[in-house]
């Protein structure tokens, strides 16, 4: 697990769990937990005490292909 320092540079801002955000793919910084919101809708806690802080992650052209396959088959 990657540790951030107060010298690394983010360029897109960080939503802490329970802040309400928009549709996306989410990551937990702390432990790299992903996320999908299909709607704005409030980021999960993460349930061991920690205050779970969120980036969103955009997804690659594999991963928005599979999601097109996966579709077209549950929709047979």
């Amino acid at each position: 697990m990657r540790r951030f320092s107060e010298s690394d540079v983010w360029d897109e801002p960080l939503y802490l769990a329970g802040e309400s955000a928009p549709p996306g793919h989410y990551q937990e910084v702390a432990s790299g937990r992903t996320v999908y919101q299909d709607g704005e809708d409030r980021l999960p806690a993460s349930l061991d005490g920690h205050v779970a802080c969120y980036r969103r992650i955009s997804c690659t052209w594999q991963q928005i292909k599979g999601g097109e396959a996966n579709q077209k088959a549950s929709s047979r």
